[in-house]
């Protein structure tokens, strides 16, 4: 019989397609094999222990998890389910799989403080914050890593030296619209829209050198728009972020429409920042009708970098700039309307100090019943409270593994790891017994290290921490000394739940009655 007369049973790619298969099935068998003797070695060389695994009814998937989080997220508890339910029963690092997509989640000021300082380079912000914001935000300090991260963070820096920040004329000039906008009957106002508001024009008049405007009663459409597309695009970015894996099936009609509206704002403003470079020649960094002052946008400007990186770099910034400091104003608010005694406390530190007339930079510095005031609203309320970042190869955390949580725990390259800032900084252990109440005194004595990250630490600290302590400071001060009394009408005494996007506001709202003060303030503000 001659070979060529055998008649094969299947055609020829059935063959090539089944040996594909086996070849693929075997090459990833021998990827996981050596992973795990990888893992092994890794693990043996630096005393690891294995983690806490939550268990799930859903073992491919964890949809138990993924619903339970989706009910609390909706009563505005989000941030307490993992506290009391996951930290609570399961200790203070463990792993969870969330949709699949296995997480290794932490409150341990250790793990923290390795993963943002004394293992700095082993971890980045990771992709999935980038594709996940890159459509309102492109790439920028919030979202970058490496180069791109440092050369934004290195621009920035000018814009926030004390020479810049102490300057509270800005400040001034926008409480004073502010208050001027305020009902004068004495009805309740939300001061938690009011202080998205004012964050919003003085961040865009520190970055661009022009102001949304949109506290003034009469603000332009123009700003009215932008500052409610920024409002819905913050909001998508962060919600495709909480999604994970799911963020392709995030759906919104008006996400596209607001991303849009924020470019179509901010474009003209970059242009006419780099027309204004060309036309001086200057490599002083200034903005447009500001030749003086540094300015963030100015400095892009004359590197010769294309606008739209320009916009994406100037985005960035402003989600800090705004949302930082507003979400710290509206928890101060909360508290101060809720709390005469302490309120009564700072109004007499803040007479005391300045008898009548307006805060200077030091004036604020020297307050020290403000400043503990400051950190206990940070304490308990962090505009950032959970964060998340990507190991970029094999390395460890110090604690988390073995029966009692005291072994180093082996992370691989690729794991995401979940900082929870919210539940460190109410943890019984660490703070004492009173950990969930509101006492400023308790800065009197205590002083945190890794147990307290309200602004992240590490080369990736907030640059702009100063910027918004000041701020809020001043906008503190400044009430004090123009309402004789802030009170929390009798609807509105319910306790906190949470408004959690990027960052983590007051999920009520922070509701206030204002009694106005006799006198005049002085008109001038000192640096």
């Amino acid at each position: 019989m001659n070979r060529n007369d055998i008649e094969m049973p299947y055609p020829i790619y059935y063959y090539v397609a089944i040996l594909s298969i086996a070849a693929l099935f075997t090459r990833s068998l021998y990827v996981r094999i050596s992973l795990f003797q990888r893992k092994r070695r890794f693990a043996r060389k630096h005393g690891c222990a294995p983690v806490t695994r939550v268990r799930a009814w859903d073992p491919l998937l964890g949809l138990d998890h993924f619903v339970r989080l989706g009910k609390a997220a909706a009563q505005r508890q989000y941030l307490e389910y993992w506290r009391k339910n996951m930290f609570g029963r399961y200790g203070n690092t463990f792993e969870i799989n969330l949709m699949g997509q296995r997480l290794l989640f932490t409150n341990e000021p250790r793990n923290i403080q390795a993963v943002l300082v004394t293992q700095f380079p082993d971890f980045d912000i990771g992709q999935r914050r980038r594709d996940n914001s890159a459509q309102l935000l492109g790439v920028g300090v919030f979202n970058a890593d490496g180069p791109t991260w440092e050369h934004a963070r290195a621009t920035l820096r000018p814009n926030l030296t004390r020479a810049q920040v102490a300057d509270l004329q800005l400040f001034e000039k926008h409480v004073g619209v502010w208050m001027a906008a305020l009902p004068k009957d004495g009805q309740a106002v939300d001061m938690q829209e009011w202080a998205f508001r004012f964050t919003l024009d003085v961040g865009t008049e520190f970055l661009f050198g022009t102001s949304s405007g949109v506290l003034d009663p009469q603000a332009t459409a123009l700003g009215r728009r932008f500052a409610w597309a920024f409002n819905l695009g913050v909001d998508g970015v962060a919600q495709k972020i909480r999604l994970g894996s799911l963020a392709p099936l995030y759906y919104n009609a008006d996400y596209g429409k607001a991303c849009k509206m924020v470019h179509e704002y901010v474009d003209p403003i970059v242009l006419a920042a780099i027309e204004a470079t060309q036309k001086t020649g200057s490599e002083q960094h200034s903005n447009v009708g500001d030749e003086k002052r540094y300015t963030f946008l100015g400095a892009l400007a004359s590197e010769g970098i294309s606008p739209k990186k320009i916009r994406d770099h100037v985005l960035n910034i402003l989600i800090a700039a705004r949302d930082t400091s507003a979400c710290l104003m509206s928890a101060a608010f909360f508290e101060l309307a809720r709390q005469p005694a302490i309120q009564a406390k700072l109004r007499a530190e803040v007479d005391r100090q300045l008898e009548g007339r307006l805060p200077r930079y030091d004036d604020l510095k020297d307050m020290t019943y403000l400043n503990w005031f400051i950190k206990e609203a940070l304490r308990l309320y962090p505009p950032i409270p959970m964060n998340i970042r990507v190991a970029n190869k094999d390395t460890i955390l110090p604690v988390g593994g073995g029966p009692d949580g005291s072994a180093p725990i082996f992370v691989p390259a690729g794991q995401e790891v979940v900082y929870q800032i919210f539940s460190t900084h109410r943890r019984r252990d660490l703070w004492g017994e009173d950990a969930d109440q509101f006492r400023p005194e308790r800065w009197e004595t205590i002083r945190p290290h890794f147990q307290y990250l309200p602004f992240n630490g590490g080369p990736r600290i907030c640059p702009g921490q100063q910027f918004a302590l000041l701020e809020t400071s001043f906008v503190l001060v400044r009430f004090l000394q123009e309402y004789s009394r802030l009170e929390a009408p009798a609807t509105s005494q319910q306790p906190w739940t949470e408004n959690y996007t990027l960052t983590c506001s007051v999920g009520q709202g922070s509701w206030v009655k204002l009694t106005k003060r006799g006198g005049e303030k002085g008109s001038e503000v000192s640096a």
